[in-house]
């Protein structure tokens, strides 16, 4: 999560430059698009852990029950 942080203040930084003409347009579409790609990337695989961890949490409950592999 610290990736999607990161990436959401340092659009707020290219916001900011833009503002104060410190940067054109073209470039900060440009940063922007690449740090957009970067917080959903994260945010994707840290969807994917969290999901594998459920699932292994899961599995678990139901073997220590006996719910899976009839034990």
């Amino acid at each position: 999560m610290f990736i999607v942080a990161r990436s959401a203040i340092q659009i707020a930084s290219v916001a900011y430059r833009v503002i104060e003409k410190e940067m054109d347009a073209r470039t900060a579409t440009r940063q922007t698009t690449l740090l957009s790609l970067a917080i959903v990337a994260a945010l994707v695989v840290t969807s994917v852990v969290a999901g594998y961890a459920i699932l292994v949490m899961f599995a678990t409950l139901l073997q220590g029950s006996g719910l899976i592999n009839g034990s």
